[in-house]
């Protein structure tokens, strides 16, 4: 068995290669949308120099405006489309394009936990919503489900590693949610979200798609518990800060960081 130092090495130079990704389509009426369609757009890191590893490079700092929708995307200046969606209608984001130069397809290549959370606007105008008001989680998941790669396949081999895969959204390609069957009606950011855990600097990969939310159910419900994006992480918290590849890590004791899940 290779000691974690050495995974961890060999985890560095692959992350350098191939390991970046974004969420740059929606999926709904199962269909996926065309890249950056109904997702606000984000910008490259000003401090890469390639331009697709730029444009795919995590943010790291959990305080920043750009930890709620990506990089520059809190202003939506790409002015996209807006997806109507019914509540408990099932949905989900995908790696899909724009994707690092060799890649056969984008995947989520690291380890880690995702969510999905919703910020009702208090404009029609979903353009002009920044996400500064109130956010609440829809989803969440750690170790593996249904949708997770399997492994034994043929054509899925060659991307199993022994510490990664107790991770339920390792190398899949998109991720489907169900938006859930109370949510009150009204234009909202669905934001997508990714977290790949590290002692130091864990990286947060996140974009927002608009969409209008029909519910067409005899009952409404009232979502919570409200949180604001930046302030639901802080750099050290010990859910988000801590070595995966920690041989005493066991992701069944693993519970994901606050809020808990609204289920509606």
């Amino acid at each position: 068995m290779k000691s974690p130092a050495v995974i961890l090495f060999a985890s560095g130079l692959l992350s350098q290669a191939n390991a970046h990704y974004t969420f740059g389509r929606l999926i709904f009426n199962n269909t996926w949308s065309k890249t950056w369609e109904y997702v606000r757009e984000i910008s490259p890191s000003t401090t890469i120099t390639q331009p697709d590893i730029a444009l795919l490079a995590p943010n790291t700092e959990p305080t920043s405006t750009d930890i709620r929708c990506g990089r520059n995307a809190s202003a939506s200046w790409s002015k996209p489309k807006t997806a109507t969606i019914r509540a408990g209608d099932t949905v989900g984001f995908a790696a899909g394009e724009p994707r690092l130069a060799g890649a056969d397809v984008a995947r989520i290549y690291h380890p880690g936990f995702a969510s999905a959370w919703l910020s009702h606007s208090p404009t029609d105008d979903l353009n002009a919503y920044t996400g500064d008001g109130d956010w609440f989680k829809i989803m969440s998941v750690t170790g593996r489900t249904e949708q997770s790669l399997d492994f034994s396949l043929p054509e899925n081999k060659n991307l199993y590693n022994e510490y990664k895969a107790i991770w339920g959204t390792l190398n899949v390609q998109s991720w489907n949610f169900t938006i859930p069957k109370t949510t009150p009606p009204g234009k909202y950011l669905l934001r997508f979200e990714h977290i790949f855990p590290n002692p130091q600097d864990s990286q947060y990969y996140m974009t927002c798609a608009h969409v209008n939310i029909v519910n067409l159910n005899s009952a409404v419900g009232t979502p919570g518990p409200l949180v604001k994006i930046p302030g639901v992480y802080k750099r050290g918290q010990p859910d988000v800060y801590f070595d995966h590849y920690d041989l005493k890590f066991n992701i069944s004791q693993f519970v994901a960081p606050s809020p808990v899940v609204w289920v509606g």
